[in-house]
């Protein structure tokens, strides 16, 4: 099968577009359309396909890079044959090989390297651990990511410690340049083949140049197992260049015990910076505290014409804060010790040029007395200063009391005798109430029950009101009346 694109692999994968050729396979960019993601393609040249030895070498390529899991490899997420040919789906790491970079920069900072072979070591570190060995360290097959990050791909000669060797005896796997002295004899590659390989990169980087070229790969590789190692150049760091002589060791044994110490001591050489990138520099508190503090007091120039060193000395003196005793009788009024003034030229000054001693606390009665003489003295003053201004204050101040505060207490005062005089009106009010109705029922006349005379009828339901009028004694009633009795 000849990969072209467009190609499709497993009915999944499509060929977006060739990036790079190895010794036996191509790798292409490639699109994962179940799951809708870029991915790389590792496919069988088109000269190896049908050929069951390299199919094979593929397949176990792709064991052991499923074995792996750590965040400097490349993850291998598919493997498959199709057509005599085989592929593998791997991930894509947006960014470059070392070797790209090696031609653009051949020598690399220091602290760029540190960090690419540390990563490199640890990637190596979790191979080794999982019983895979590499065998084909070189630039090619480290990939550097955009963001920092980097990657170790390209395990297709790699040997794990439970896989039959796939080579003849005296047949060696890798590249020449890379090479370890124990794989160019024939003999098998181990973890310290590895970082032999690291070693030669390092060294590649640091100096600009392998340390062993050839005519043939023939050359190289006898130059490995007999040539001493050259001396990296002189401005490279000592530490680094003694950890690179002994990554080069011609025996297994001299090297450092495992990819992991050799992180390590790689992690040790990195300059540790702020996440801002900005080195940071901090003054020694110790210096800053030694150095002499200057006197405020400045000495006057001398006229013109006189001899500048007098005070040239006393300004010197006044800059070191070195003082002289005043006379006997010269004190400060505020203070009970005598002042500070600058040496006179000539004068020896008060303990042998050094700065002063500090002065210690004046007592108590001393700070008393001092700020009862000032409340005393400036009370006078007091009294004729204006009114201080607040931003609450309108330009007001009573006493201790702000205009605000004495609106306040009216404005309180007033709303209290508003209540008290309201509590007076309802008890006005409820009194009066109580006289009106007493005086209503004393006012109202009481009814007498109605009293039967003799000789008045007695009230009918047609009779109007029956008034208690005294009978008139007429001609007629009164003879009726005698004639009744009679």
């Amino acid at each position: 099968m000849r990969p072209t694109t467009g190609t499709m692999l497993g009915e999944r994968y499509r060929l977006v577009r060739e990036i790079a050729v190895g010794g036996m396979g191509e790798v292409w960019v490639g699109h994962d359309d179940a799951l809708a993601r870029d991915v790389a393609v590792k496919v069988l040249r088109e000269e190896f396909a049908g050929d069951p030895g390299f199919i094979k070498r593929f397949r176990t390529e792709a064991r052991n890079s499923a074995s792996l899991s750590h965040q400097n490899i490349a993850q291998l997420y598919d493997y498959g044959e199709q057509e005599g040919s085989a592929f593998l789906i791997m991930e894509l790491v947006l960014g470059e090989p070392m070797s790209d970079l090696l031609e653009r920069e051949p020598v690399l900072p220091m602290q760029r390297l540190l960090r690419i072979l540390a990563q490199t070591s640890r990637a190596l570190h979790a191979a080794h651990v999982a019983g895979v060995v590499h065998r084909d360290v070189k630039p090619g097959n480290i990939l550097l990511g955009r963001a920092g990050r980097v990657k170790i791909t390209d395990f297709g000669v790699s040997l794990a410690t439970n896989q039959v060797p796939m080579t003849a005896t005296g047949m060696v796997m890798g590249t020449a340049q890379y090479l370890s002295p124990e794989q160019a004899v024939g003999k098998p590659a181990t973890p310290a083949s590895d970082l032999y390989s690291l070693g030669i990169v390092a060294y590649e980087s640091l100096a600009g140049n392998r340390p062993f070229t050839g005519p043939t790969a023939v050359d190289i590789a006898v130059a490995h197992v007999n040539s001493p190692v050259p001396p990296l150049p002189a401005s490279v760091d000592p530490r680094l260049a003694d950890i690179v002589m002994r990554l080069l060791s011609k025996d297994p044994a001299e090297r450092p015990r495992s990819a992991a110490a050799l992180a390590r001591s790689l992690d040790a050489m990195v300059e540790k910076t702020p996440p801002t990138g900005m080195s940071v520099v901090v003054a020694d508190p110790a210096a800053r505290r030694a150095e002499p503090v200057a006197s405020a007091i400045e000495v006057a120039p001398p006229p013109p014409g006189a001899d500048p060193e007098p005070a040239l000395r006393s300004r010197a003196a006044a800059r070191k804060g070195t003082h002289c005793r005043g006379p006997a009788g010269g004190r400060d009024l505020k203070r009970s010790r005598p002042r500070a003034r600058p040496c006179p030229p000539g004068a020896p000054p008060r303990g042998g040029g050094g700065p002063p001693p500090p002065r210690p606390p004046p007592p108590r009665r001393e700070l008393r007395d001092g700020a009862e003489a000032r409340r005393a003295s400036g009370s006078h003053r007091a009294q004729s200063k204006p009114a201080r201004r607040g931003p609450l204050s309108m330009g007001v101040r009573v006493g201790r009391l702000t205009w605000p505060l004495v609106a306040l207490f009216f404005l309180v005062v007033a709303v209290l005798g508003a209540a008290v005089a309201d509590r007076l009106t309802r008890a006005e009010q409820t009194i009066g109430s109580d006289q009106q109705v007493t005086a209503m029922t004393t006012l109202q006349p009481e009814v007498a029950p109605a009293v039967r005379l003799p000789g008045y009828p007695s009230p009918g339901p047609d009779d109007g009101m029956i008034t208690e009028r005294a009978p008139t004694a007429t001609a007629d009633s009164a003879g009726t009346t005698t004639a009744k009795d009679v």
